[in-house]
């Protein structure tokens, strides 16, 4: 028998088979910064690209992008890992360019304007590092898949029943 330090916590009314930190939501400070550094970094990038150059449909497709990633982190999908893998070494790469083509166009500071653009590149690249670690790290978090369960839920209860009873209902 396991020393009881060494057992899980299960509630104490109601809870059978559910541990404690199973009860308490599993948005934590790993998956809200994530979710609020991709929102932010979207309109970030859409407004770049509505800004500077409405032709360049790549930053259009990034920023859609780093927006699905922050709504499925929200809603704690499984597809906000494989999204998100999937788009940092893009925004990484995309970001990483857009400052060494700024720094040698422009230098790193030549006016106050420049610098704030540079300042905001930098800053953008540390917090997406930063917010891509987190989401690895919680990865086990997003287990689920609520669009599908959404699509597939009235069928899959009217086949939990058949089973159950033996008979189609």
């Amino acid at each position: 028998m396991a020393p009881l330090f060494l057992k899980r916590n299960k509630l104490s009314r109601g809870g059978e088979g559910k541990t404690l930190t199973e009860s308490f939501t599993e948005r934590t400070a790993g998956i809200w910064i994530p979710t609020v550094f991709y929102a932010v970094g979207g309109v970030f990038i859409l407004a770049f690209w509505a800004l500077f150059s409405l032709s360049a449909y790549h930053l259009l497709a990034l920023g859609i992008a780093s927006l699905v990633v922050a709504a499925l982190l929200f809603t704690l999908s499984k597809w906000a890992y494989w999204l998100g893998l999937f788009t940092f070494p893009l925004l990484l790469a995309e970001f990483a360019y857009a400052l060494l083509f700024s720094v040698n166009l422009a230098g790193w500071d030549p006016n106050t304007l420049v610098a704030l653009f540079n300042g905001s590149l930098v800053a953008y690249l540390v917090l997406l590092c930063f917010s891509f670690l987190l989401l690895v790290d919680r990865r086990n978090v997003l287990k689920s898949d609520r669009l599908m369960d959404r699509l597939h839920g009235p069928a899959s209860s009217a086949t939990e029943t058949e089973t159950q009873s033996g008979k189609p209902s």
